[in-house]
């Protein structure tokens, strides 16, 4: 969230993009939120189909498509290291994109939502808590944004040195991520199919 919040300042005169990351993060985990509270996860989990070699098979066609752009994607030595546009929608896409990706790995959040359900609230208060919890959930975020806007002139180099190390690190992450999580898929596809998983998952 912090990566995105520094390549969406690029005028830091102009911090409406710069809240898509807040906005995305919190109407992400509110909602995702609420689906794991009222069971509607567990239900979706419960009608997909389970351990089929359909899932595998397409499971080995995707880490296949990950290896090939993780391989293949790379930054041209004349491409402009900078972000030409940046529109409120677009932060908040692809902040929700991260934010979707990081819900899984929110244990406090769970154990929140599991003493909520334990507490027997009302829908009203389960709403209430749900909301600030994310409330302060974007709060660091926030402030990052608005400080922003009082950052001396002499120091506004800061963020731009900082954006074009991440849009140019980036690309190294991005093609890391993409051949590990391929190999994963190759791992745990190939594993199932020949009735040897070696992924416990």
């Amino acid at each position: 969230g912090i990566t995105l919040l520094v390549l969406s300042l690029k005028n830091q005169k102009n911090i409406v993009p710069a809240l898509g990351v807040s906005a995305s993060f919190f109407i992400v985990f509110v909602v995702l939120g609420g689906f794991v509270y009222f069971g509607l996860a567990t239900w979706l989990q419960n009608i997909l189909p389970k351990d089929s070699t359909v899932d595998h098979i397409l499971e080995l066609i995707l880490a296949v498509a990950l290896f090939y752009f993780g391989v293949t994607i790379k930054m041209k030595a004349d491409e402009p290291k900078e972000i030409t546009q940046i529109t409120f929608g677009g932060v908040f896409i692809a902040s929700s994109t991260v934010a979707i990706l990081e819900f899984p790995l929110s244990l406090p959040y769970f154990a929140m939502l599991q003493q909520i359900h334990q507490a027997r609230v009302s829908l009203e208060n389960t709403l209430i808590a749900l909301t600030i919890f994310n409330v302060f959930h974007v709060v660091p975020l926030l402030l990052l944004t608005f400080a922003s806007l009082f950052i001396p002139e002499s120091y506004r180099w800061v963020f731009d040195w900082l954006r074009v190390k991440i849009m140019v690190l980036g690309i190294y992450l991005v093609k890391f991520l993409l051949i590990f999580l391929s190999l994963i898929g190759l791992i745990d596809g190939i594993g199932h199919l020949i009735g040897h998983p070696v992924l416990p998952f």
